[in-house]
């Protein structure tokens, strides 16, 4: 239990914790906020509605995702410590990856909300 608490306190995975942290509070304060029913209200009242994930939604996804990656990455590449500047090197490689294989999944997982019906 330590190893995971460090490595998501280290490096590429720091960034997307703390995002993380970011994205539950405000899913909490979201399912804390107003009642279905004012929500039902003010989805009718808005034209715009169409049947397509919310951005919010989608974008929280991405950074799940992208967290259980580079946590997994990270766990992956500590038992072989390399050198400083190589560590640096695999440490920004594994955050980018873990980003763009996060959003392509994101992506994959909502596409069908996104096709008119």
């Amino acid at each position: 239990m330590r190893e995971i608490t460090d490595a998501a306190l280290r490096f590429p995975t720091a960034t997307f914790t703390a995002a993380l942290v970011l994205v539950v509070g405000f899913w909490t304060l979201i399912l804390l906020g107003p009642s279905a029913r004012d929500r039902r209200t003010r989805r009718a009242e808005d034209p715009s509605h169409v049947r397509a994930t919310p951005v919010i939604a989608e974008a929280s996804l991405v950074i799940a995702l992208a967290w259980i990656l580079s946590l997994g990455g990270s766990l992956l590449l500590r038992p072989h410590e390399a050198a400083q500047p190589l560590a640096a090197v695999l440490a920004a490689l594994l955050l980018v990856t873990s980003l763009a294989l996060a959003a392509l999944a994101a992506r994959r997982v909502t596409r069908g909300r996104r096709r008119p019906r």
